[in-house]
């Protein structure tokens, strides 16, 4: 009789034991299972929330550039025909954007964070002489901005279209003067139909 009630004590303890253990949570290959699932979301969503991050950047960037192109045009200014033959990184971009809240500026070179590694010549900005409307090169000057994210595209290019009077995005020119020197004109719609998906367009802004 006393051993019966000690295996009848045992399986009920055993019973609730694996109750308890139903229960207590998943097992290992449950666990497994779950983060497999969460580490494929998350690699399936993150060109979308990397593109979410880029499109809150874009106005900041381009109005940062935007300032510093008016700013060089205007320190610029006087009798000289090529007023920009010694401009470059090391002396004016870096310099002036170093202080920078939306862009990394590392020695001389200047990330520009709206896609690529910033390392280098990818995801960078560069500013360089340039030649405009029969001028010398150094009568303009040029800043190129490689492997742009397609989401900062049209915005990047619209925001500048107001200080650059010439534009090309991946090699293709979308505003450039007139046959009298005069301003061009610039279709959004048309820069946004020459960007590619990823960080892989490169936009050149020249202005004198």
């Amino acid at each position: 009789m006393q051993n019966h009630n000690i295996a009848t004590r045992r399986a009920i303890q055993r019973a609730k034991s694996a109750d308890l253990r139903r229960q207590g949570g998943w097992t290992l290959v449950e666990v497994g299972v779950v983060i497999t699932i969460v580490i494929i979301l998350a690699i399936v969503g993150f060109p979308s929330v990397k593109g979410f991050f880029i499109q809150g950047r874009v106005p900041a960037a381009a109005g940062e550039l935007q300032r510093f192109m008016s700013t060089v045009r205007i320190m610029s200014e006087g009798d000289s025909a090529t007023p920009y033959s010694e401009i470059d990184n090391a002396q004016n971009l870096a310099p002036s954007l170093r202080d920078s809240t939306v862009f990394k500026v590392t020695g001389n070179t200047v990330a520009h964070r709206l896609g690529g590694t910033g390392i280098g010549s990818n995801g960078t900005i560069t500013i360089a002489p340039a030649a405009l409307g029969g001028g010398a090169v150094g009568s303009a000057f040029s800043l190129t901005v490689t492997n742009v994210n397609h989401r900062a595209c049209p915005v990047l290019a619209s925001t500048l279209n107001g200080i650059s009077e010439m534009i090309s995005v991946n090699g293709t020119v979308t505003k450039t003067l007139g046959a009298n020197g005069e301003s061009g004109t610039f279709n959004a719609v048309t820069a946004q139909n020459l960007c590619v998906n990823g960080d892989n367009n490169t936009f050149v802004f020249a202005t004198r």
